[in-house]
């Protein structure tokens, strides 16, 4: 059992320990989670690429680890923090600290995480440098290519005999996949850098835009792929996909205070005035002034600050919504956008026939 500090970019300093050891110190954007469970699906989503992600939540660990039930084939966070470990052993399951450290990825417990979040919530996310000395860092943004770091190596083919639909992949979550293959969808998953010419190449049915991590006004040649599509196939955005989808039609993103991130986010669809729950892990939004000029209108809208978590367009089969639809953070209240999406699909190739 190491101690180690977490030091922010603000100069405030938390005490911690490493049960797993700390091999070298680190820098990463601090950020939260508000989620009660779903901890290993939060750890393994590839937006969290190079974020220390610490959770509200007391206790962590309490179920083990589900390889089956992850969002990605590893832990992507930088770095865990936590005040309560809970070791439980369960036949069959893989225990969380053992799990991190597989990976090579820090776990700290015994953190004040309550008052950390109170400190983000105030002064906004951080960058934050991790070591086994409390030292003031000299800590640098994020890189731009943390989507490179996190999309598929290869183009792979999945799914059943349905439409065929190109998922571009930024850092996607599996269940973005099982949602579509259990829909029946062919399922051409590719990676981040193939071009409009490539993807169309397939004669898609439509186009989804994986979620992933970064900011997406640094992703200008992934957002002129998307401007290359529009119009030329539906397109369906999940979380960084409608970002650059909304950037795609002219309009702009700006960064968050401190995102939204949890499985608990509070959500309004503007033509029901229904309101949902749901699983949300983004820190930029759509700027709602800039939708109009870009021929969009917002779909959704956050309960809590405001701020678009749905858009569409005006010209152009193309949707996108912030939060994750194929998450449960309970009921699978927001399902129905991967069916209204398959049958505006079914339209489409009604209309061609």
């Amino acid at each position: 059992m190491e101690t180690v500090w977490l030091t922010l970019a603000d100069g405030t300093r938390w005490r911690g320990n490493a049960p797993f050891g700390l091999k070298a110190a680190l820098d990463g954007e601090v950020v939260f989670s508000t989620s009660m469970g779903g901890y290993a699906q939060s750890l393994s989503d590839p937006s969290y690429c190079g974020q220390m992600l610490v959770f509200t939540f007391p206790s962590q660990g309490i179920y083990g680890v589900d390889a089956d039930a992850l969002e990605g084939i590893r832990p992507w966070v930088s770095a865990a923090v936590v005040q309560g470990l809970e070791s439980t052993p369960l036949p069959g399951i893989r225990r969380l600290g053992e799990w991190l450290a597989e990976w090579g990825v820090p776990l700290v417990t015994g953190v004040d995480c309550r008052n950390l979040v109170l400190r983000l919530r105030e002064r906004g996310t951080l960058m934050g440098r991790l070591a086994r000395e409390s030292e003031a860092p000299h800590l640098q943004a994020l890189p731009d290519s943390l989507v490179r770091t996190v999309t598929c190596s290869e183009t792979c083919a999945a799914g059943g005999d349905g439409p065929t639909v190109v998922l571009v992949d930024y850092g996607v979550k599996r269940n973005i996949l099982r949602s579509l293959e259990n829909r029946g969808c062919r399922v051409i998953r590719v990676p981040a850098s193939t071009t409009a010419e490539e993807i169309l190449a397939w004669n898609p049915a439509g186009v989804v835009l994986s979620n992933g991590p970064g900011d997406p006004a640094a992703l200008r040649e992934e957002t002129a792929v998307v401007t290359h599509l529009l119009g030329k196939v539906p397109l369906f955005g999940i979380c960084l996909g409608t970002q650059l989808l909304a950037q795609a039609c002219g309009a702009r993103t700006a960064k968050l205070p401190y995102g939204h991130r949890g499985s608990n986010q509070p959500v309004l669809h503007l033509e029901s005035r229904r309101g949902y729950v749901t699983s949300q892990n983004h820190g930029y939004a759509v700027v709602e002034e800039t939708l109009d000029g870009a021929g969009l209108f917002a779909t959704f809208r956050h309960l809590g600050d405001g701020t678009v978590e749905g858009i569409a367009s005006r010209n152009v089969p193309a949707w996108g919504v912030q939060f994750h639809p194929e998450a449960c953070p309970g009921p699978r209240d927001t399902a129905f956008l991967f069916d209204s999406f398959l049958q505006h699909l079914a339209k489409e190739a009604s209309h061609d026939a």
